[in-house]
């Protein structure tokens, strides 16, 4: 497990997560590890969730084959004449 030290931490958030740890019946440590923990599990589900969405929105029907970009060059270009 890696160590982090927080240098710096304004005093009111340290008063809050001090409040929380004392509500909670944890540690300091144990409330920053669980804030933290929560913080970044909630944006790699965002993150998760985006990207499914994304490959959703571009992936083809199912029996539709992709299109042959020569042939929408040559169309193209015909019609500009």
């Amino acid at each position: 497990m890696a160590e982090v030290k927080i240098r710096k931490l304004d005093d009111g958030v340290a008063r809050a997560l001090r409040t929380r740890a004392r509500e909670r019946g944890v540690s300091l440590e144990e409330e920053a590890r669980r804030t933290l923990s929560e913080s970044v599990a909630k944006k790699l589900d965002a993150f998760a969730r985006r990207a499914a969405a994304s490959r959703a929105a571009t992936r083809r029907p199912k029996g539709k084959s992709a299109s042959d970009s020569a042939a929408l060059i040559r169309k193209d270009r015909d019609a500009w004449g």
